[in-house]
């Protein structure tokens, strides 16, 4: 059974949610793990997910300049981070199937989930496939029995190690901000920047960056930030006539302050664009009042949309 409207309409209705619960749900006992895995062959028979061996994965993986190929593992991230299959990458099974286009640029490509014990995998996939995905598999015997690699791997950039940008570490900024000599720029999403941003910081969107800096205050040295500080450090290079007498990013980005102890400020707290950057979700803060009641009527409506265009490519199983 589903709840109909989901949480949305349970606060709709007129009653409350539990909300920053991080309760998690036991693992299955072994018969409830059988009993999941016997309903999970019956779901890869009914889309025709498919099963693929090693020698499968490698002639994909050797195909990849011509075929784009995704190797996801479908588990949670702290089973990711405690040791994966070697060129996966982190994609929980449900966050994958709502963001697809967060986690593959590339429509059409090869699919290869991986689980430990099949039955995320599947059910992943099965609505990988229904979405309209042309060729998804799994990875046969999941992670048994395999050599896995510890932690998250990083994202590279070959740009940036081309690069040659003047940083500032956090004590380093921490002083500068005391002393009244630096204006701070925040490249993060709207939503990073709302849910935690330096304080002063101003936000701004990276394509937009040059007019927004003309609404930031002139101090001696132009801070930038972003999370990780890869998108200051791609924005500080590309800066002309920006009007500071120097530029400067913040060394290891926003996640480095934050892990130096020092504070973030939450909110709207400084925009010097508008945060027009990312999608909202209905329920987020800043939405319009009735945002809730216009997702769900076009929810509702969107089957029979689907439907009426005839060209999306779902394949929506009754």
């Amino acid at each position: 059974m589903a709840l109909e409207n989901g949480t949305m309409g349970w606060e709709l209705a007129g009653l409350e949610l539990a909300r920053g619960r991080e309760d998690a749900l036991p693992p299955p006992s072994p018969d409830g793990l059988r009993r999941a895995q016997a309903l999970a062959d019956k779901v890869a028979e009914r889309f025709a997910i498919h099963r693929i061996e090693d020698a499968a994965l490698l002639r994909f993986q050797a195909e990849a300049e011509e075929r784009s190929l995704y190797l996801f593992d479908v588990r949670s991230p702290e089973e990711y981070i405690a040791g994966h299959f070697a060129g996966s990458r982190s994609a929980p099974g449900g966050q994958l199937v709502q963001a697809t286009d967060a986690y593959m640029a590339t429509r059409n490509a090869r699919i290869v989930l991986i689980d430990d014990d099949g039955v995320r995998a599947v059910m992943t996939g099965s609505w990988l496939v229904q979405m309209g995905c042309p060729e998804v598999y799994v990875l046969a015997g999941g992670l048994k029995g395999r050599q896995l690699v510890p932690g998250m791997p990083k994202p590279t950039i070959p740009e940036l190690d081309a690069l040659a940008v003047a940083t500032v570490s956090p004590a380093e900024l921490q002083a500068l901000i005391e002393k009244g000599e630096a204006s701070i720029v925040d490249l993060a999403p709207s939503l990073a920047y709302e849910t935690g941003h330096i304080p002063g910081a101003w936000f701004a969107v990276r394509a937009r960056l040059p007019q927004s800096l003309d609404r930031v205050p002139k101090r001696r040295v132009l801070v930038l930030t972003s999370p990780d500080a890869a998108l200051a450090r791609l924005a500080a290079a590309e800066l002309e006539d920006s009007g500071f007498a120097e530029i400067r990013v913040v060394d290891g980005g926003t996640a480095a302050w934050r892990a130096a102890g020092l504070p973030l400020t939450t909110g709207r707290e400084a925009m010097a664009d508008t945060p027009d950057d990312c999608w909202r979700r209905p329920y987020d803060p800043y939405a319009a009042p009735d945002a809730r009641e216009r997702y769900l009527r076009w929810e509702i409506e969107l089957i029979r949309q689907i439907e009426r265009e005839g060209d999306t490519g779902f394949r929506v199983s009754a």
